[in-house]
């Protein structure tokens, strides 16, 4: 992975242009705007939303399959509300693994209960397009594929459950996928972004021209 640009560079404007401040106040807001924008990152979360509601609806005890386990209520519980809880530390942990392997050492948790957000940051430090992806896709990727092998291979009040959880972690990713929409919305252009976590503000910069690939004669 090429060494991303200085702070000091991102600011120089013939090279750059700044395109975004972020405040984390703002966050909620912005990702309600990038919600109806078509984007990849984007249309990944509408796919996983739209499947996983079809699964507890499908598997909705009763409905299609006889009614088993513990309970609606009990089960509504599990799926809505506890397992989503138990599953933060490790969303926010895989958040974590990549900026660390990119080299972040100031990294910082935090949350903002007025928007429903949690997020991890790494103060000051410089993400390409390429590293910021990985960042922001690496929980979606890993819980969803293992709570999609869960719900293979448990039975249906189970696989009731874990649906409603799929569906509420879809939700929990939204705003990652909003902001890596954004940054793939400036297309040649290479995009950078870094956090001043003490004014808890985030930076997005665009190249001032568009790369051009260079093809293999």
């Amino acid at each position: 992975m090429k060494q991303a640009p200085g702070i000091e560079e991102l600011e120089n404007p013939l090279l750059y242009e700044k395109v975004l401040s972020l405040p984390y106040d703002e966050i909620g807001p912005f990702v309600l705007r990038e919600l109806t924008r078509p984007s990849r990152p984007m249309v990944r979360i509408w796919i996983s939303l739209a499947a996983s509601l079809f699964l507890s609806v499908w598997f909705w005890p009763g409905f299609v399959f006889p009614s088993a386990g513990p309970g609606i209520l009990t089960g509504l519980a599990a799926g809505l509300l506890l397992m989503p809880l138990a599953l933060v530390p490790v969303h926010e942990g895989s958040h974590l693994i990549p900026f660390l392997l990119a080299g972040a050492r100031d990294i910082r948790f935090g949350a903002n209960l007025k928007q429903g957000i949690i997020y991890v940051t790494a103060h000051r430090f410089v993400a390409g397009s390429r590293l910021f992806s990985i960042v922001a896709l690496t929980p979606f990727i890993v819980i969803t594929a293992s709570l999609i092998v869960c719900i293979l291979l448990t039975p249906a009040w189970w696989k009731w459950v874990l649906s409603m959880t799929l569906f509420v972690h879809s939700t929990m990713c939204a705003g990652d996928a909003a902001l890596l929409g954004y940054m793939e919305s400036f297309g040649k252009r290479k995009v950078f972004t870094w956090d001043d976590a003490d004014l808890k503000v985030a930076y997005f910069y665009a190249s001032a021209e568009a790369v051009e690939e260079i093809k293999p004669d």
